[in-house]
């Protein structure tokens, strides 16, 4: 089974660069044509359902997507679990006067204030879409997300980067990344606990701020008795 991960359109906080996080914005027009773009090169994967982040911006960039494919938005689930890290008191200020590379560097678990590390949010996403993929496992799938989560998703189907290179790819506003889901690594799929995660080699990470088992645990079955 294939899968395809975009990340959303542009709104007008990612044009003034500025950080979106969790909140909700609607895409520009720009964000819009980017979508109508995309269709085109979609149209030949045989999509047959997309998962959609919740935000705004990432299921107006899903529901162009899914007219444009002549799928209908009936064919749009809607992942809360794929809900953008949230910045907490960052939300919506300006990425340069915020260490960036920091923040979303996991293997420091840079601490936001009011918000969400980078391993909180492979917490609840890894384990969620381990589950999608055996309950959709015949399908081919589009997932449109936001920044954070599609660098998870990059993990996902990649495995866990090697220290510093968790930057190596940056995605664009509705550029589109294939994968192969017969390929994910056995740590991804094996994954279910805190404590695989990846710990800092300066021993800087602070497990009280990951999800807990029982947390990770009560996700997956809220997931499988949708």
């Amino acid at each position: 089974m294939k899968a395809f991960v975009i990340l959303h359109g542009q709104t007008d906080l990612d044009a003034g660069g500025r950080i979106v996080g969790g909140s909700d914005h609607a895409l520009n027009e720009t964000g819009k044509a980017q979508a109508r773009e995309a269709v085109k090169a979609l149209q030949s994967k045989g999509i047959d359902m997309i998962l959609s982040s919740p935000q705004t911006h990432t299921m107006e960039t899903a529901e162009i997507i899914a007219e444009g494919l002549g799928l209908g938005t009936g064919k749009i689930t809607k992942g809360l679990i794929l809900r953008e890290r949230s910045f907490g008191d960052f939300e919506g200020g300006l990425k340069s006067e915020v260490d960036m590379f920091v923040l979303c560097s996991w293997f420091g678990n840079a601490v936001t204030p009011n918000g969400e590390t980078i391993k909180e949010t492979v917490s609840r996403v890894i384990p969620y879409m381990n589950n999608m993929i055996k309950i959709f496992r015949t399908k081919t799938m589009l997932l449109v997300v936001p920044e954070q989560v599609a660098r998870v998703l990059f993990w996902f189907f990649n495995g866990f980067p090697e220290p510093g290179k968790e930057h190596d790819t940056q995605p664009d506003n509705c550029a589109i990344y294939e994968f192969d889901t017969d390929d994910i690594p056995q740590e991804i799929r094996d994954f279910s606990s805190v404590a695989a995660l990846p710990v800092s080699s300066e021993g800087t990470d602070d497990p009280g701020r990951l999800l807990t088992q029982a947390e990770i645990d009560d996700l997956i079955e809220e997931i499988l008795t949708k």
